[in-house]
């Protein structure tokens, strides 16, 4: 696939068919995604790659906890948005819950919602990626360059992808359950698998601000 179509074509997929994708699959594209750029090449990402029982495991464990709406301590703190950041993302969860039909006021939808997205919107597979603590803020730029790459690579191959924060909100379970050791700081993770055409949400594209309004243009 062309990547200008790729680039076109990728979206947040929030609901997936059940069937796993093959290990080939993912050897493959990954291979493919490792080409990413990073700073001075020093490539500081790791993947923990998950599906069949283990991936349940995960998603009973996350959904648990979210349930419970446990307190969240991610490795990485949650940023605080000021303006125009945080009203972009408050429209992205009313849009949403709009096409979903949730109300501003309906706590269990909003909560069933939730408890969903921690269970990463029950796709057969997910990509856990972390990386060594202590390392500068350029380590998180790497990792942006290749999940930017795993989630283009994807859709070459008829695959969903949704890039979560919430996931990684409970790092000692999830570094218990797949043996990661605590030297390591989980980023995000990746939701992956086959599409859900049928799913209203599926047919959900964010918007994007006008070109105007973030780019400069000097000496044209």
């Amino acid at each position: 696939m062309d990547v200008i179509e790729a680039i076109k074509a990728r979206y947040s997929v929030r609901a997936y068919k059940p069937e796993p994708v093959p290990k080939e699959v993912l050897t493959e594209l990954m291979e493919t995604a490792l080409r990413a750029p990073s700073w001075a090449n020093t490539q500081s990402w790791e993947f923990a790659i998950v599906g069949g029982q283990v991936m349940r495991e995960l998603e009973e464990v996350l959904g648990a906890k979210a349930a419970a709406q446990d307190e969240r301590y991610p490795d990485i703190p949650r940023p605080e948005w000021p303006s125009p950041y945080q009203e972009r993302r408050r429209e992205l969860g009313n849009q949403i819950y709009r096409l979903m039909g949730i109300g501003r006021d309906d706590m269990d939808k909003q909560l069933q919602w939730f408890v969903h997205m921690y269970r990463f919107f029950d796709a057969p597979n997910a990509i856990i990626v972390y990386t060594n603590r202590g390392l500068s803020e350029w380590a998180l730029l790497n990792i942006g360059l290749i999940v930017q790459s795993i989630a283009l690579a994807a859709v070459n191959y008829g695959l969903g992808t949704t890039i979560l924060a919430s996931s990684v909100s409970y790092p000692d379970e999830i570094k218990h359950l797949l043996n990661i050791p605590d030297t390591k700081q989980l980023v995000l993770a990746i939701a992956i698998g086959y599409l859900d055409l049928e799913a209203k949400v599926n047919k959900f594209r964010s918007n994007r601000v006008p070109l105007d309004s973030v780019v400069t243009w000097h000496g044209f």
